[in-house]
């Protein structure tokens, strides 16, 4: 891996939030020249030159959805590897917000990409969501679209599950609502969710510059966890290690949100038939493109969704929500 970072300038768009940091912190292990981060909240920035404290570190205020900014920013570095990340995440959110989901997951997008193409950038990877496989929901839709134009210039994605502690995840959102005493909501226990750590996570990403080609998708063979599971381990493990009484616990099963699927899948039926095996990930290659590449496997996958894949245990859970807490 050391060879493909080895003196590189490198941008993370959206390079304040979960994903963006942690790509941060492991491109800095490697001998590059510098990395910049890009996004709009210039707070964020401060805080995070606080905490990674490196000289190759730079940061830089901009919004992908201003084409100006990019432009400045493009004069300033040449880049040889991007990281996309900057996006809308939030399901509700982006279903009450649609244009403005719209105008940053596929116009950014697609301004990022204009600026790669226009300075010959040879590396992009997009990082994309399971709510782009089949989307139901604008957030899916918009990252779908955002998925289909990175590829069509020849660049790569990245798809994920949930990021096990993200900001916005469900673990942080229950504990909240466990501190703070109110009320738990709870849409269906039968809820299955792909997750993982961020770290392993970011992993996924560095290995898709790695062993990109152009146009093709990456998908990391992954776990996947029962809402139900989780909230039993929160209620009957976590709260007493809290000092919280179990009894004043209230939860509202409310049902699935608009654009919420009881279960998640991370491949498509097109991709189905165009999906290869490497190591700990999945690949689809470009339609009408056959591989020939000693490090991808064929394989007969006949789905991939949460509810068909080995569930995380409730000692998994347990961890990961410890993990939280004491990163918090």
């Amino acid at each position: 891996m050391e060879n493909i970072f080895a003196g590189k300038t490198i941008l993370v768009t959206g390079g304040t939030g979960s994903i963006g940091k942690e790509i941060v912190n492991q491109v800095l292990q490697y001998d590059i020249n510098k990395v910049v981060v890009f996004s709009r909240d210039e707070i964020k920035h401060f805080v995070l030159k606080n905490l990674i404290v490196d000289s190759r570190l730079d940061t830089f205020v901009g919004d992908v959805r201003d084409p100006s900014s990019l432009a400045r920013l493009f004069d300033r570095y040449n880049f040889d590897i991007i990281y996309h990340a900057a996006a809308m995440k939030h399901v509700v959110v982006c279903e009450n917000h649609p244009h403005e989901c719209a105008y940053t997951n596929i116009f950014g997008t697609q301004n990022v990409i204009d600026a790669a193409i226009r300075n010959e950038v040879p590396k992009l990877v997009t990082i994309s969501t399971d709510k782009a496989s089949s989307p139901v929901n604008v957030m899916g839709c918009t990252k779908y679209i955002a998925e289909t134009i990175t590829l069509n210039a020849n660049y790569s994605c990245v798809r994920f599950g949930n990021v096990a502690n993200s900001r916005g995840s469900v673990i942080p959102i229950f504990l909240d609502c466990l501190v703070n005493g109110t009320p738990l909501t709870l849409t269906d226990p039968e809820v299955t969710r792909f997750v993982f750590k961020i770290p392993d996570a970011v992993k996924l990403v560095l290995s898709a510059t790695k062993y990109s080609s152009g146009g093709d998708l990456f998908i990391l063979k992954m776990k996947a966890f029962k809402l139900g599971d989780l909230l039993d381990v929160l209620v009957n493990k976590i709260v007493p290690r809290l000092g919280i009484d179990k009894e004043q616990i209230i939860i509202n099963k409310i049902g699935l949100l608009p654009g919420e699927k009881l279960h998640e899948d991370l491949l498509n039926e097109s991709e189905l038939s165009r999906v290869y095996e490497m190591q700990d990930m999945y690949v689809v290659l470009k339609e009408h493109e056959s591989s020939s590449r000693s490090d991808l496997a064929e394989i007969n996958l006949m789905s991939y969704t949460s509810s068909d894949v080995e569930l995380i245990s409730k000692d998994e859970l347990e961890s990961f929500i410890l993990d939280y807490l004491r990163n918090k």
